[in-house]
């Protein structure tokens, strides 16, 4: 560590926190001290509504805001490849970095400032942002097969119509349902929709749930008088009733983070309604549903006093640190633009609703094969005990496959490595899909 703390130096930082562009758009509003302690190192920041005034080592005075970064922490984030667990912040609280000051009046608001404070000092060490490959600056990606159409389709499940936007690229005889993350929409499948490795394979169809993007909440039910907090049986239904209002004949269904619990319990307890299945940084349960930290933050996300800035920046952080910049930032763009507590309630799906270690889930993967596939850079999807390594152990056929160098959100973070990945497992368990419906007639 001694090389990095010799970088900790108030003349080195300075430039940085004091011209940081992002920093003093995060801080707007802030005035006061703010803490960073790396070990033996300690500085203030001297904030005075968002410009930072002054770097200076830090005083007896008190500062409104800490944040505290274990050495060996950031000596591992600074590695060419980041040690898992060390890329963010908020990831890096579970090995020891931590932020203090008042949850409502700092915390939350400013949450997106301590972040990048954060990425200062790995930038002090020399790590750079990624951008975008030379060919893409011009012209964005896939933008010359960017055809998806958009529609709208009446989906009635448990005797209540919903208006449902969906977006549908491709002209493959396979079919693949494809579900969004906790909170946000379709966008995210945006890439994968203009893709034409994509298009030439697969029919692709990315909905928004109801009461998220272009879904709008259901005619009739009052939802402005009560939080948004579904059961889980509510999301399984939904998905059969969707298939069933587009005519599919048995989609495939690939679903990112919940939707990659979502495509567990619909191939535990809905698999005859569909093909393959592909879960995204699916679990088996949640190592963190019975931390009360959890469970408080999820609440946090529900409360009137905090701004989606919370929960969009805590999804940022569990963006890929190899991804193009442009594209991590997307993640952040959706999280800040959903409806407060949509989230939430599918967050809460999420960390307890899911759980196979409960009821009597069944898979039938000689019928329908079922992947679940965990980013490199998701230590919840990779947990043994509880991610996709314990699913695969615990219920003989299902396979477990770690994508190197991706994140909890791929498919929108870095799209080229996502489909290198990916195409090769969708192949796979088509394929096995068919052998398997053949030998059943």
């Amino acid at each position: 560590m001694a090389q990095i703390a010799d970088q900790l130096t108030v003349d080195r930082l300075g430039p940085l926190f004091r011209e940081d562009a992002e920093l003093t758009y995060k801080l707007k509003g802030y005035t006061g001290r703010l803490r960073v302690t790396v070990g033996e190192a300690a500085f203030d920041l001297v904030v005075d509504d968002a410009t930072v005034t002054a770097v200076e080592p830090a005083t007896a005075d008190a500062a409104r805001m800490t944040v505290t970064v274990p050495p060996d922490v950031l000596e591992d984030a600074v590695k060419p490849k980041p040690v898992p667990g060390t890329e963010s912040l908020l990831l890096a609280a579970g090995r020891g970095a931590a932020v203090a000051g008042d949850l409502f009046a700092d915390l939350a608001p400013y949450s997106g400032a301590t972040a990048r404070v954060y990425q200062l000092l790995r930038r002090a060490a020399g790590v750079s942002e990624n951008p975008l490959a030379p060919d893409q600056r011009d012209t964005p990606l896939f933008a010359d097969t960017d055809t998806a159409v958009g529609r709208y389709v009446y989906v009635t499940a448990r005797d209540v119509t919903y208006r449902v936007y969906y977006e549908e690229a491709g002209g493959g005889d396979e079919v693949i349902l494809l579900q969004h993350t906790a909170g946000c929409d379709g966008r995210q499948w945006r890439h994968q929709l203009a893709d034409p490795e994509f298009q030439s394979r697969y029919r692709l169809i990315a909905y928004d749930l109801p009461f998220h993007g272009r879904s709008n909440p259901p005619v009739g039910p009052r939802w402005w008088e009560e939080a948004y907090r579904p059961e889980p049986e509510w999301y399984w239904d939904f998905v059969v009733a969707l298939a069933d209002a587009l005519e599919l004949d048995h989609p495939h269904f690939m679903g990112c983070s919940v939707g990659g619990q979502l495509a567990l319990d619909l191939a535990a307890y809905r698999g005859d309604r569909f093909g393959a299945f592909f879960a995204l940084n699916g679990t088996l349960d949640n190592a963190m549903a019975g931390d009360p930290a959890v469970a408080g933050f999820n609440d946090l996300c529900r409360d009137n006093r905090v701004s989606t800035e919370l929960y969009g920046t805590g999804n940022f952080s569990a963006t890929s640190p190899l991804g193009p910049e442009p594209y991590r930032r997307e993640i952040y763009w959706i999280y800040r633009s959903n409806f407060p507590g949509v989230y939430a309630g599918d967050n809460d799906y999420f960390m307890t609703g899911h759980d196979l270690t409960r009821g009597e889930p069944a898979f039938d993967t000689d019928r329908h094969p079922v992947y679940v596939i965990a980013g490199e850079y998701d230590p919840v999807a990779n947990h043994p005990e509880h991610g996709g390594p314990a699913v695969a152990l615990r219920f003989p056929g299902i396979r477990f496959e770690m994508l190197e160098g991706l994140s909890h959100f791929a498919p929108t973070d870095d799209p080229i490595g996502f489909r290198a990945a990916i195409i090769p497992l969708l192949e796979r368990g088509i394929a096995e899909y068919r052998a398997g419906a053949v030998a059943v007639r």
